[in-house]
């Protein structure tokens, strides 16, 4: 796991919580509680996106973008992939 310079934080957990991260530390032989939070948090960032991801291609469904569909390309020419 690539990590940026980490800081030090305190937080408070419940013990079930706890009990689940370090059980959860040592199936999946991770190095630290931390890296249980880390990961956690980045799962977290990671379903933020996906819900966003989902929201914007719904609203593209019920509002699609016309230009896409106009046969507008900005400028590229098609290919045969000939010239390849």
């Amino acid at each position: 796991m690539i990590q940026n310079a980490s800081q030090k934080v305190s937080i408070s957990l419940s013990s079930d919580l706890l009990r689940y991260a370090e059980e959860f530390q040592k199936t999946h032989k991770l190095s630290s509680r931390s890296e249980v939070i880390s990961l956690a948090i980045q799962a977290l960032r990671e379903k933020e996106l996906l819900i966003g991801y989902k929201a914007m291609a719904e609203d593209y469904e019920k509002n699609p973008d016309l230009l896409i569909h106009a046969g507008i390309n900005d400028g590229l020419e098609p290919s045969d992939e000939t010239s390849w």
